[in-house]
């Protein structure tokens, strides 16, 4: 249920957390979890002068727009390090998360971090939001961005062989036929994210993923279980895979996408419909930060264009910057895929919402396509 980002220093992002932990921490099951001492991350800094506790992805920010900051303000940022938006999740909801000042979660998690008191209000009076791309901003999880500015942004997808699969994909439907073809089968890749596994079956079918029932979700899980014995992989999507051969067809991002085309340039990159995923992690203020003066300084740097097509050029993933494609470099490698492709339609797209009624119908069903596919 993790997303799986290629990094700068060629780490994957995405671990695996249990159900029971996630489901305790929602309030979606009976038994109530510890969570001081169980997660990865680290205690950060003392809380200093001059010191801005980040709790971040890995590698999310460049060494240079960070160095260039500390020259510019005499603040160092103090960066610790996340694998996986439950292992955020957690730390907020525990005391080891108090001094923390700014936080990354991803779209997904930002209305249950807020429902459950770990973010404060945005002062938006103290930012100047006029660089930032409007089609990300005023989204189904955050409303008026109450708790929440854009950072960055990606999309599910699909990345295959046209040779192997012999066919063009346009569709999620198209994808499942796909798989199950000879030569095909066996050399597939689904996210281990169960709301992208069984999204695919409820958009095909006109559902709306932060609306279905759980009969809904379980039907669609279904049409998954069917299909998963054609799935070679659940796990992190490595690009020389798609470049061997050994897998063929791969939901996956763009940027693991362009990583894969950029070794065997006869992939196609495409976001099939009728809906597919958008997904956007946000710049968000814990509801203790102890530092706020430092924090509304940092994200009025980072938001400021210049710093903004530097992130893209380090991570290559997208910013949130408005008419970023056109500032890029114009030697940029693929630059159409950093944005998801050239005809990308926005309005294609939507972002899940964690909800604790059927966030565990999600994962059990996951669970059970993972088991049917033998893996």
């Amino acid at each position: 249920m993790t997303r799986h980002l290629l990094l700068p220093n060629g780490s994957l992002r995405g671990a695996g957390f249990s159900r029971r932990a996630v489901l305790g921490l929602l309030g979606a099951a009976p038994a109530a979890l510890a969570v001081g001492s169980a997660f990865p991350g680290g205690a950060s800094a003392e809380t200093t002068g001059g010191t801005l506790n980040v709790f971040s992805w890995p590698n999310y920010f460049s060494n240079q727009s960070l160095a260039n900051y500390t020259r510019k303000s005499g603040v160092t940022p103090n960066i610790t390090s996340y694998d996986s938006n439950e292992t955020l999740f957690a730390k907020l909801n525990s005391p080891a998360g108090a001094d923390f000042d700014l936080v990354i979660p991803s779209s997904s998690w930002i209305k249950q971090m807020a429902d459950k008191g770990l973010l404060q209000e945005i002062d938006h009076n103290r930012l100047n939001f006029a660089s930032l791309d409007p089609a990300l901003l005023d989204r189904d999880y955050d409303p008026g961005n109450k708790y929440s500015i854009p950072k960055d942004w990606g999309v599910l997808g699909v990345v295959y062989d046209p040779e192997a699969v012999g066919a063009e994909i346009k569709t999620w439907q198209d994808f499942l036929d796909a798989g199950a073809k000879p030569g095909v089968s066996g050399k597939v890749r689904l996210s281990d994210s169960g709301w992208e596994t069984i999204g695919m079956s409820l958009w095909t079918h006109g559902k709306d993923w932060n609306k279905a029932t759980e009969a809904e979700i379980r039907a669609a899980g279904e049409e998954i279980k069917a299909f998963a014995k054609h799935v070679k992989t659940f796990s992190a999507l490595d690009p020389n895979q798609l470049a061997n051969g050994s897998i063929v067809l791969a939901q996956t991002n763009q940027g693991t996408a362009r990583a894969a085309i950029g070794l065997n340039p006869k992939l196609k990159f495409v976001v099939p419909g009728p809906m597919s995923e958008l997904w956007v992690d946000n710049y968000a203020i814990p509801a203790k930060a102890p530092n706020l003066d430092q924090v509304y300084d940092f994200l009025s740097y980072q938001i400021e264009p210049e710093v903004q097509l530097a992130e893209t050029q380090y991570i290559g993933f997208p910013a949130a910057l408005a008419g970023l494609r056109e500032k890029l470099p114009a030697d940029t490698k693929n630059a159409d895929l950093i944005f998801g492709g050239k005809d990308l339609d926005f309005s294609k797209l939507t972002s899940f919402v964690v909800d604790p009624a059927t966030i565990g119908v999600y994962l059990e069903v996951q669970t059970e396509i993972q088991a049917a596919a033998g893996g």
